[in-house]
């Protein structure tokens, strides 16, 4: 309507919901909601609250026990500023969880319930009827900054525990979701096994994320920067596009060892340590159209004010390669490039190498998958023969928290004759809402024809029924509000390969158990133990000069009293090698302190303390470790990450601008973290490295992180954005 005035409510109560959306958009004020919510939103009366969406009968999530191990943050060469100490590190949560054994009762297919919506949706159906352009409140004053700058989780700021991510994590962030569903090992369906050269094409549509809550936006926010930095309280993003999935047939060029040539199809892939497997490489791509919108803070307090960026554009392409005796995925390897409505282009590339360093998550093995990925079907099912009325609760076998009961046979227009299957998890159901993913599979395909997601994550769903794991685990990991994910993918065309993939064959290129896998391992003295022949300056001459040079600071003090540098990072901002050292004393005063090389001496650059009690002295949690110098050799040698190498080596050494650190993280001792598996109340000690620069009008960023208990390389990422 032209007129500024507001309509009283009987006149909005006749108007469409595309009209009063229409009106909400030039007010400033959030679009999404029922008709009732957005006449209420132009009457000024606040928001009715949301229904909860209906509560699935049998529901439940895999043990969502990554929480454990925070996210890898970059190592600044930076000192923090005395009067704004680090932020401060969370006091390890006791967690309490009540251990019932019961029978566990027989699940029931949770219904899916539809909505349906008064009207078409404009703002989820990619038709925005307006004569004007949305306004949008987040736009930067300089018309060349890119809206949407990608930061992935790196190295700064070092948090107390170290998360690393996984590829589809990344992309999941990318598309506004930090929505996963958890899928066990032997996750994948299949009317047959899979075939080198099986391909498959799929659209994408009806597919929505929502998340509530400004805890679990945070989380979101704090990766997708400036675009998302006002937003608060709600977040919505309509996504559709295309998308393919296929297994490549390698040729002999694609096989190194000589006696494995007739198991050609397999591709050579290099594992966490480098070494070569035979495997199978699975290809997934997706072209996608994304809309976001939500709420905005206004002075620094969330309100109803809309924020609209309609046309964003997702290309990705993501490489894994799965072992073929064992089936383990040893690499994954995505490339993203979002283009914002502006034209402004921002790349990521994320390799990640297996779960087993993601803590407690990857020792009860389950996978984050993206919800937009087809499911293997013969994994999931292995060789069972499916009829109508078959569900998994008949099956004795079963062993997964995923449930599933088959319908009869159908006659499609699009695919012909289909097996509907319902697919739910029963743990998630009990916890954190529902996930359930409808299928629709075809004699033949090594993929579902059709697959339907809902998902909806929310920790207040959580009842005193949780599994112990996973109660433990979501209240250490999920963060305040909901994830609401509604995707659907439908195929529309698909090609069979012609040879089976060789799953579970022996080869004579294989790496023996153990092999190439370091085992020489140290005690910490004051530091995690150095003994460089590559850098100038290495952390022992550092410790010895600040004993011997330095020894009334606190640091020496601490160290020569039973503490120990915690946290190190070795950096050439002058060009002069320095470290910049954490420190913990046995009292728990905690601080930081910078010394650089000076000729046969050193300088003391800068030095500050943490707040009282921040960090937590635990020697008897620091574990044996390999050395700074052999775990440098191996992150720098050409052939065991060869992708790698280009980023950060310079004639055989560090490039100039690479920061190279270590970081322990301990855990304070209790009885509940001792009974966690995977080592949870132990210390870890990660490897992590970046380096930045510019090229050709881009800012670059690259990060890396290694066990370093093992040399195992965990993941690495490069960011590529227009320069500021």
């Amino acid at each position: 309507m032209a007129s500024d005035e507001t309509p009283d409510r009987d006149t909005l109560s006749s108007m469409k919901v595309s009209e009063l959306r229409q009106m909400c958009s030039e007010r400033s004020l959030l679009v999404s909601g029922k008709k009732d919510e957005l006449i209420s939103r132009l009457l000024g009366s606040p928001d009715a609250p949301e229904s909860a969406p209906a509560a699935s009968t049998s529901r439940g999530p895999e043990d969502i026990d990554d929480a454990i191990d925070r996210l890898i943050a970059r190592v600044s060469s930076e000192a923090p500023a005395e009067e704004e100490p680090e932020e401060e590190e969370a006091e390890e949560e006791v967690l309490e969880a009540e251990i019932v054994v019961e029978e566990e009762p027989e699940p029931e297919i949770p219904e899916t319930v539809v909505l349906e919506p008064e009207e078409e949706d404009p703002w989820f159906s990619g038709v925005i009827p307006s004569e004007e352009p949305p306004q949008m409140f987040l736009d930067d004053e300089d018309a060349e900054e890119p809206s949407l700058v990608i930061t992935v989780p790196s190295f700064s700021g070092l948090k107390a525990n170290w998360k690393p991510i996984s590829t589809v994590a990344v992309v999941i962030l990318l598309v506004g979701a930090i929505a996963f569903y958890f899928v066990q090992q032997d996750h994948s369906f299949t009317a047959r096994p899979l075939r080198y050269g099986d391909h498959m094409d799929f659209t994408i549509t009806k597919t929505t994320v929502s998340i509530t809550g400004d805890e679990m936006i945070g989380y979101l926010r704090d990766a997708v920067s400036p675009t998302l930095d006002e937003v608060c309280g709600e977040l919505h993003a309509g996504v559709t596009g295309t998308g393919s999935i296929s297994i490549r047939k390698g040729g002999p060029g694609d096989i190194t060892h000589g006696l494995d040539s007739d198991l050609e199809g397999a591709v050579s892939a290099r594992d966490a340590y480098g070494r070569e497997h035979l495997t199978a490489e699975q290809i997934l791509t997706h072209d996608l159209s994304i809309d976001l919108e939500g709420k905005v803070r206004n002075d620094g307090v969330c309100s109803n004010t809309g924020w609209i960026r309609e046309d964003n554009g997702l290309t990705s392409t993501s490489k894994s390669w799965r072992e073929i005796t064992g089936k383990t995925t040893i690499r994954t390897d995505s490339q993203v490039s979002f283009t914002d409505s502006d034209g402004q282009l921002s790349d990521v590339r994320a390799v990640i190498y297996g779960t087993e360093d993601f803590g407690v998550l990857g020792d009860l093995a389950p996978i984050l998958t993206f919800p937009l990925t087809p499911i293997e079907l013969h994994d999931f099912f292995g060789d069972e023969s499916l009829e109508e009325g078959d569900k998994s609760n008949d099956d004795i076998n079963w062993q997964s928290d995923w449930r599933w009961q088959v319908g009869g046979e159908i006659n499609t227009a699009a695919h012909g004759l289909v097996y509907p299957i319902t697919i739910f998890h029963f743990e998630i159901g009990r916890c954190l809402g529902h996930a359930v993913i409808d299928i629709q599979v075809k004699r033949g395909n090594p993929w579902p024809v059709k697959q339907e997601v809902d998902i909806l994550i929310d920790k207040d769903e959580q009842t005193s029924d949780c599994n112990f794991f996973v109660s433990a685990g979501t209240q250490a990991a999920l963060p305040e509000g909901s994830l609401r994910v509604i995707m659907e993918m439908t195929e529309t065309s698909s090609n069979a390969g012609s040879t089976p993939v060789h799953w579970g064959t022996a080869y004579a290129g294989s790496p023996g158990v153990g092999e190439d896998v370091p085992t020489d391992k140290r005690q910490w003295g004051l530091a995690m133990p150095d003994e460089s022949e590559l850098r100038m300056f290495d952390l022992e001459e550092a410790v010895q000069c600040l004993m011997a040079n330095h020894s009334t600071r606190d640091a020496a003090l601490a160290l020569d009293s039973g503490g120990y540098i915690w946290q190190a990072a070795w950096s050439q901002p002058t060009r002069s090698p320095e470290w910049n050292m954490s420190w913990v004393s046995d009292d728990d005063s905690s601080g930081w302190i910078i010394l650089r090389s000076q000729g046969s001496s050193c300088s003391l650059i800068a030095e500050g303390d943490y707040e009282d009690g921040e960090f937590k002295w635990n020697r008897g949690a620091v574990p044996e470790t390999l050395t700074l110098e052999l775990l440098e050799t191996r992150i720098l040698s050409e052939t065991r990450y060869p992708e790698l190498n280009p980023f950060i080596d310079s004639g055989d050494n560090w490039d100039v601008d690479v920061t190279y650190a270590y970081r322990l993280s301990v855990s304070e001792e209790s009885e509940l973290l001792g009974m966690l598996p995977g080592g949870l109340g132990e210390g870890q000690v990660t490897i992590a490295g970046s380096h930045t620069w510019e090229d050709s009008g881009r800012d670059n960023a690259l990060s890396f992180v290694m066990n370093a208990e093992t040399s195992r390389m965990v993941a690495w990422y490069h960011t590529s954005l227009p320069a500021d």
